[in-house]
């Protein structure tokens, strides 16, 4: 039986490509263009209207500014800087005129915009005094002028909360009493690792662990990173004297913190403890505290919260918060009312058991507070705030909502007052996304808009947002156009890209998208994305780079610019340069890791030679992180490679279960336990299944000359996970290559420029030597 062939062609909206399509060249993209791009600063308040909606402000980075340190803990720790913040500028947008314009003109890194709720001020957080530590800002706008209102070392990763009267505004900084050395010595020590030397002149650090006891008091610990760290104070900042007022003192445990939206209490998440060794689920505490007196209670004690702790949010009347039950081991997802003044929680639903819940989106209140709106499974539910009443609101069949238009603290945005909401849907099977309008009284919906675009692949906490004069600002990209920000009216009438981030990318004719069908070895249907050469003629077989993570749906990466990955991951890199690049679907089952990746990307590689894209005698296969341990597992089940680049990668997993970083912690157990690891357990219960699941006892099958890339800093996967693979490959005679970038972390695409640079030209080198017959730069 022929397997059908879907075929998508991502068309952006005629005003996102504003070169016509003759004038683009078809030529390599340079590396220096994909590495020189600016972004919407991840996490760091994208975008922020004004009271009055005549100015928006929002957040670009510059990647040319990234620094290899940008990751350090240490980093943070000295400076206040959030690594999303390196190299970040504050634009302001005129929405009437469209005008923009860099207000922070590249002098430092600016983040975290916030106007006051009188319009007068913009503050920001900023190290452009030359401190080289975070400060609180304010650009004052009937004089245009910029100012420091405070030398308080401001150390956050969370928005800048003002006070209702505009006088203020909610932050944590580091205790006047510790010298910022100090403050980095404390980051480095936990409660698992201390340093100690008893003999004078010596230096250890030594890590103690909290064994057993036979009767079960004390439960094992192991825990992949640390919930506590070095202790701040949470101040209100008064704006014109730029006096710190303590509000709480010594938190050495905070998550979230949001101010009521009357200003007199602030609520807190704080995380207590990790669930069960092996899990990545987090039990937090939530408690109120008054911001006159600093008087705390508690409000909820070990719920499942999502990473961050940040899924609560306050009433309009700051009487009571909701918060939503969350995080990897959650699988209801209940939404819960409690008083601010404490008291038993209301569960106000009672969805069925059933799938992960992972969701770090609040509940959304009405302006009443009778109501919260929640996503869940995809449709949307109401809940009564004061009984147990969910009701599924709206179900838009294929489409699932992904997302609900919100206003600011914690509300739902409606253009109508309150007759109507906003959502944003995708068609995961058509990989289509879909604006509709929901009537609050009926649950009746109303497609306003369905394109082919990705509109939430910002990193953002919100990717759909209503401004006050009642328009929609939304995200979007494709596989051909870099994100920019758009507007529309309530009814998405003639959007309009008020965003030109980066333009260089207009010069170049870009691969086309397509996606493909083929079944499993065991019969399952799956799909891919494949990313077409620039130029693409039917009937001509191209190099393909296969592009591989074990148990991610990454075709869903279709309507993301260079397939979603930035930087020197841009895969427009290799579509302009002449190969094809497959994304496959590679779902993954407990206990077989290995074998699965063999049953679903190798025939997804069958069905892109047998359309007549993939030349079959020049493949090569490349990945990142879990990624790069996905290609490894590849290499050792086939020969059908002719090169690979593995970055970040490893293939010993019980050497990445035991990994540990310098504060003791240890993130390969939980991934291996009960996360994307997939083998279920110890090493002690399921020994079979870690040698079994591990490149590395297989590496005498690889015939494929291999690339490695790895950064000297990784944390998430340490280097000498890496440097195994290398010797042991080198041991057996094979070709191999191995990049070990000093200072660097994790990611290349959070390296810096030169490095990325390098490590961009290194790869397209490699896979040129072995997939070409000439090399094309």
């Amino acid at each position: 039986m022929m397997i059908k062939i879907a075929v998508i062609v991502l068309f952006a909206l005629q005003a996102a490509a504003p070169s016509p399509i003759w004038a683009q060249k078809l030529a390599p993209l340079p590396v220096e263009d994909a590495i020189n791009t600016r972004e919407f600063g991840q996490f760091v308040t994208p975008i922020k209207f004004s009271p009055d909606g005549e100015r928006l402000a929002y957040v670009v980075t510059d990647n040319r500014k990234m620094v290899a340190s940008a990751f350090a803990t240490e980093t943070y720790a000295r400076t206040g800087v959030v690594w999303s913040a390196t190299g970040a500028d504050i634009w302001i947008l005129n929405v009437k005129s469209g005008q923009t314009r860099n207000l922070t003109q590249g002098i430092g890194n600016n983040w975290f915009p916030a106007w006051s709720p009188d319009g007068r001020y913009l503050a920001f957080l900023s190290d452009r005094d030359g401190s080289s530590e975070s400060k609180l800002w304010v650009w004052e706008v009937a004089s245009d002028t910029l100012k420091k209102i405070s030398d308080a070392r401001v150390r956050t990763g969370q928005d800048l909360q003002w006070l209702p009267e505009s006088r203020g505004l909610l932050v944590t900084i580091l205790p006047e009493n510790i010298r910022t050395e100090d403050y980095v010595r404390k980051s480095r020590e936990s409660a698992s690792s201390e340093s100690e030397g008893r003999t004078p002149g010596a230096k250890v650090r030594v890590y103690k662990s909290a064994p057993a006891s036979h009767d079960g008091n004390v439960a094992v610990k192991s825990d992949p990173w640390l919930l506590t760290g070095p202790s701040v104070d949470l101040v209100v900042i008064d704006v014109k004297t730029g006096e710190a007022r303590p509000v709480l003192r010594s938190l050495d445990r905070l998550g979230w913190y949001l101010l009521s939206p009357d200003g007199t209490n602030v609520a807190l998440s704080r995380p207590r403890r990790f669930e069960k060794p092996g899990s990545q689920q987090i039990l937090w505490d939530i408690d109120v505290a008054f911001i006159a007196t600093g008087e705390q209670r508690s409000m909820v004690t070990d719920v499942r919260l999502a990473f961050g702790g940040a899924s609560f949010s306050w009433s309009p009347d700051s009487s009571r918060l909701a918060y939503r039950a969350s995080g990897l081991l959650e699988t209801r997802g209940d939404c819960y009312i409690v008083d601010a003044k404490g008291g038993t929680p209301l569960r106000v639903t009672t969805f069925p058991s059933g799938g992960m819940v992972f969701t770090q989106f609040p509940p959304l209140w009405d302006t009443s507070g009778g109501y919260v709106y929640l996503i869940q499974r995809g449709t949307i539910w109401r809940a009564s705030t004061v009984q147990t009443q969910p009701a599924q609101l709206a179900d838009l069949g294929p489409f699932e909502v992904e997302e609900i238009a919100a206003g600011t603290a914690g509300r739902l945005w409606s253009p109508d007052s309150g007759r109507t909401m906003i959502v944003l849907s995708r068609d995961h099977k058509a990989k289509k996304a879909a604006f509709y309008r929901v009537d609050l009284a009926s649950g009746r919906s109303t497609k306003l808009m369905e394109d082919s675009q990705c509109h939430t692949c910002v990193n953002a906490l919100y990717h759909v947002m209503g401004s006050p004069s009642g328009d929609a600002y939304y995200f979007s990209e494709d596989a051909q156009h870099s994100p920019d920000l758009w507007s529309a009216d309530s009814d998405f009438r003639a959007p309009r890209r008020m965003t030109h981030l980066n333009p260089q990318f207009d010069a170049y004719q870009m691969g086309a998208v397509q996606l493909v069908d083929w079944s499993s070895d065991d019969g399952d249907q799956l799909r891919g994305a494949l990313l077409l050469p620039a130029g693409y003629e039917r009937g001509q077989r191209y190099p393909l780079i296969t592009w591989v993570y074990g148990g991610e749906s990454i075709s869903d990466r279709i309507s993301r610019f260079g397939l979603g990955y930035d930087g020197p991951f841009d895969l427009q890199l290799f579509a302009t340069r002449g190969y094809a690049v497959f994304l496959p679907d590679a779902p993954q089952n407990l206990g077989t890791p290995m074998a699965d990746l063999a049953k679903t990307v190798l025939p997804g590689i069958s069905k892109v030679v047998e359309i007549g894209v993939a030349d079959p005698d020049r493949i090569g296969v490349m990945g990142h992180s879990f990624g790069g341990y996905s290609a490894l597992a590849l290499l050792v089940q086939s020969n059908r490679f002719e090169a690979a680049v593995v970055s970040a990668g490893y293939g010993d997993l019980v050497a990445h279960y035991a990994e540990m970083t310098v504060n003791g912690t240890a993130f390969g157990t939980s991934i291996d336990e009960g996360g994307q690891g997939k083998i279920g357990g110890t090493p002690w219960e399921f020994r079979n299944r870690y040698i079994e699941n591990s490149p590395i006892f297989y590496l005498d099958r690889i015939k494929t000359p291999v690339l490695m890339v790895h950064g000297s800093e990784d944390t998430a996967v340490l280097p000498y996970l890496a440097d195994e693979v290398f010797v042991d490959l080198r041991r057996l005679g094979n070709e191999v290559e191995y990049a070990k970038y000093d200072g660097e972390s994790h990611s290349p695409s959070s390296w810096s420029y030169e490095n990325q640079l390098d490590v961009a030209s290194r790869w397209i080198r490699w896979f040129d030597k072995y997939l070409k017959a000439e090399s094309s730069k």
